[in-house]
């Protein structure tokens, strides 16, 4: 798996956008790598739920506007 263009890190995990916009995670290694070939969706079917589901959001959220603010600086925009 190639490294995302957007990504964060927080407490040992990685969250990211894959190439079409969809958030997955990955963990992080003792040396502060990140492991992608271990990467996984976010199930909140199976067992995510509570603070957990919504610190998950929290990050997402965070990391699509990111990917937004970046993608906006990054193009020209004309106003009239």
């Amino acid at each position: 798996m190639t490294v995302p263009v957007y990504y964060i890190v927080a407490d040992g995990n990685a969250y990211a956008l894959d190439d079409h916009g969809v958030a997955f995670g990955a963990p992080v290694n003792q040396d502060g790598t990140v492991d992608w070939e271990c990467g996984y969706d976010f199930d909140f079917s199976r067992g995510l739920e509570g603070e957990e589901a919504e610190y998950v959001i929290h990050m997402v959220n965070l990391l699509t506007e990111a990917a937004k603010l970046s993608e906006e600086y990054n193009q020209e925009v004309y106003v009239k």
